[in-house]
Parts: structure tokens; sequence; C-alpha cells
């Protein structure tokens, strides 16, 4: 009993450390039997914040700034088309605030996809100079948006270039929620993604969720 009570204490402290809603003097650890009621050892939880999750509708894209971000992560195609179904993505990004709900910028996005058997993998660059990013609130710490962009696939292996359109949404959690010495406008961020690449005779759209940093200067 112990040791199951010495874990729930560890996932209530990992819990209230990544929500970012628990000081940690908040926390006490009990061991030993609490006489007065005769109950088994526990985790006493002192008056700590609570999280707040409420959406507070009001425009987060800080205006006037420059945010740069850098993330990777998987990317899924959404045919078969020969194409393998999974490969590596690789995302930069470049946005400016153009006031209190929107941001505009670039992207460019790198992504590989293997092939049948025996023909290699085809890489595809793709460049969007239009990139449209709306942050309408935030939920507590949690900060939710949309973002599309335009622009052009350029695809190897003698696949057609094509026009693409980029369509998702993220989360943006501060840096400074988990490491209090971190930059005050770094955020850790996740991103879903659909991205259209459609050259002659197939289908190579994908799905891509990133992960990384985003940092507003």
């Amino acid at each position: 009993m112990h040791r199951i009570s010495h874990h729930l204490a560890v996932v209530a402290l990992v819990f209230s450390l990544m929500t970012g809603t628990a000081e940690a003097a908040n926390l006490i650890w009990v061991h030993g039997p609490m006489e007065d009621e005769g109950k088994m050892p526990g985790l006493a939880i002192g008056a700590a914040k609570t999280t707040d999750l409420s959406w507070v509708h009001e425009g987060m894209a800080e205006e006037g700034k420059i945010t740069a971000g850098f993330r990777v992560g998987p990317s899924f195609t959404t045919q078969s088309s020969g194409l393998s179904t999974v490969g590596p993505l690789l995302n930069f990004q470049g946005m400016y605030g153009l006031n209190r709900w929107f941001r505009v910028g670039m992207m460019l996005e790198w992504q590989n996809h293997g092939v049948d058997p025996g023909t290699g993998s085809v890489n595809t660059v793709t460049l969007l100079p239009v990139n449209l990013e709306y942050r309408p609130g935030h939920f507590g710490n949690l900060i939710p948006y949309l973002t599309t962009g335009i622009g052009v696939n350029i695809n190897t292996k003698n696949v057609s270039d094509t026009f693409a359109w980029r369509l998702g949404g993220g989360l943006d959690y501060a840096a400074t929620n988990w490491f209090p010495n971190a930059p005050s406008g770094m955020m850790f961020n996740v991103e879903a993604v659909w991205k259209r690449n459609h050259p002659s005779g197939g289908d190579a759209s994908t799905m891509g969720l990133l992960f990384g940093v985003r940092h507003t200067f």
C-alpha cells in the first residue's frame, strides 16, 4: 500500500508540473498511519491553484512581433499511390503579427516518402510564400490556432511540381510553465496538418504531425 500511495504522489506531481497549475509547496507526502481516523498513508494536497480551462476570447497574435519556428514529426500519405505510408517531416516558419488575431508569414517544409521497393524515394519541398494563422484566444495556458497557406510542392523522381494548399491546427504552450528561466516568448508547439499534393496521374497528399518550438520576439 505504501508503494501504491507513493506512485499516486508521483502521478499527481507530474500532472501538476505538466499543467503548471500547482506550486511545489502544495504537495505534501504523508508517510505513516493517520492515527486520528485510522487511515492509510496517502498524499495530502494543500491549497493548490486550480486548473482554469475556461475559454477566453482575446487575440493572441501579438501585433508587431516576429515568430520563428522549427518543428519535426511524421508524415502520412492519404493515398497509397505507390508511396510508403510514413516518412519524416521537417518544418521552418517565420510569422509576423498583423494584429491581435492574425499572423502572416512564410513556411518551408520538407518530407520524404519511399516508393515501390527498389525505386528509391520521393522528396517534396513545399514553399508557402503566403501563410496565415488565426489565434482567437486561449484555454488557460493552452493557446489554440488555425493555419492555412498556399504555395508550390517541388517533387523529385520526375514527379511533376504541384500547387500546394496547407490546412491545419495546433496548440502553443509557454515554455515558462515548465522552465521558469526559459525565454518569455518561447512556446512548445504541436500541430496537425493536411497538405494537398496532386501530381499528374496521382495523389501524394499527406497528413503531418509536428512537434517543436516557436519563439516570438
